[in-house]
């Protein structure tokens, strides 16, 4: 056989061989949880972007012209986190496929029935901004600085009450303890016990010659 020929029987088994290729297609359906919005144009990928597809408005999606071999399926909603599956389409058993679920990365493998279509169930929705707390007027009374009043208020209507009931001379050492609080260097000088000022002693007289 002349080399012409084995190259044009060599192209002939290549083209056979490639189209006999086999290829399926894979649908599957996001599952919303209540109240919430359409998952509409959400993208999903196999093996970060080999095969791509977009989900409709009730979040079914599928890929086409898909070849044996084995798939990561990622779906990139921005509202909320959808677990990771592997699939596995084996050759002669394309239209059943193989397909583990991975709740996040590193958890165990969990099998899941995707023979026919893969239902995918969100796992939490994002939260990128903290909601703001309702008006309260007990949120108020949480200010320290509303605190130290009030208490100052309750001291001045309680401290003239207190002291009609006290004892002449237990009411004049309040009163001095008052006077010393208003002066600090009084204070300072009764806490370091020098607050009776020393008498000056008295001179020695001069011995005569």
């Amino acid at each position: 056989m002349s080399p012409l020929k084995l190259v044009f029987a060599a192209a002939l088994l290549s083209a056979v061989s490639a189209g006999s290729s086999e290829t399926t297609t894979f649908t599957g359906k996001l599952i919303l949880p209540p109240r919430s919005l359409p998952f509409a144009f959400t993208p999903l990928t196999l093996n970060a972007g080999e095969y791509n597809a977009t989900s409709d408005a009730d979040g079914d999606f599928f890929f086409v012209g898909i070849k044996p071999g084995v798939y990561n399926l990622e779906v990139g909603a921005a509202s909320h986190a959808f677990p990771t599956v592997k699939i596995k389409f084996t050759e002669g058993e394309m239209d059943s496929p193989k397909c583990n679920l991975y709740l996040y990365l590193g958890s165990g493998m969990q099998p899941v029935d995707c023979s026919s279509s893969l239902t995918l169930p969100a796992l939490a929705q994002y939260h990128y901004f903290e909601s703001r707390p309702p008006f309260s007027p007990f949120a108020i009374l949480k200010n320290p600085m509303l605190l130290m009043m009030l208490f100052s208020a309750g001291m001045m209507w309680y401290m003239p009450k207190m002291m009609e009931g006290m004892d002449p001379e237990q009411r004049a050492q309040m009163e001095k303890q008052m006077a010393m609080q208003s002066d600090p260097q009084a204070m300072l000088a009764e806490l370091w016990g020098g607050g009776e000022e020393e008498k000056p002693k008295p001179k020695k007289a001069a011995l005569g010659g």
